[in-house]
């Protein structure tokens, strides 16, 4: 089973369908293409401070131990680790940058692969959308526009809400 966090942009698009083209599912767990290729993966997903960083600390590596035959080394194998971490980390940097231009998160879907997953979080989503299209109306009708009847005469049944008035 797959996870999928799912955000939806930031958007006044009354069209639904507009929307639904615009959700982004973020699969959760170890990325392979950023481990294999993660500059060309930090573009693909137009991740521009991300790509920045992961330049700086590639390149800073070799620097920092040095240029000889150990110091090689060992920035290779640092540089590996740095990797592999990233491709680990790379799909939760996603969801990050996409919060930070202005999407937010909408829920968690599973599925076996993302098409079913799409399915069972637009099965749930969908009808939210039309439901929330739907705005009560919010003028008051002249009728209205009369005060609310006191309760008895007496002054002691007077309630605002579910609290007796003091």
């Amino acid at each position: 089973m797959t996870v999928y966090s799912v955000y939806e942009p930031p958007s006044d698009d009354s069209e639904v369908a507009v929307r639904a083209n615009k959700v982004a599912f973020v699969k959760e767990g170890f990325s392979w293409p950023a481990l294999l290729v993660p500059a060309l993966w930090l573009l693909y997903q137009r991740m521009w401070i991300e790509l920045i960083l992961f330049v700086a600390i590639l390149s800073a590596v070799p620097w920092s131990f040095g240029f000889d035959q150990t110091g090689k080394e060992f920035a290779g194998w640092v540089s590996l680790a740095l990797t592999i971490l990233f491709a680990f980390e790379a799909n939760d940097l996603r969801g990050w940058a996409l919060q930070r231009r202005g999407y937010r998160f909408a829920a968690v879907a599973t599925g076996r692969d993302r098409t079913e997953a799409e399915r069972s979080f637009f099965t749930a989503w969908l009808p939210q959308q039309t439901r929330s299209k739907r705005v009560p109306e919010t003028t008051p009708r002249a009728s209205d526009t009369s005060p609310p009847a006191r309760g008895g005469g007496d002054g002691g049944d007077d309630v605002i809400g579910l609290f007796p008035q003091a």
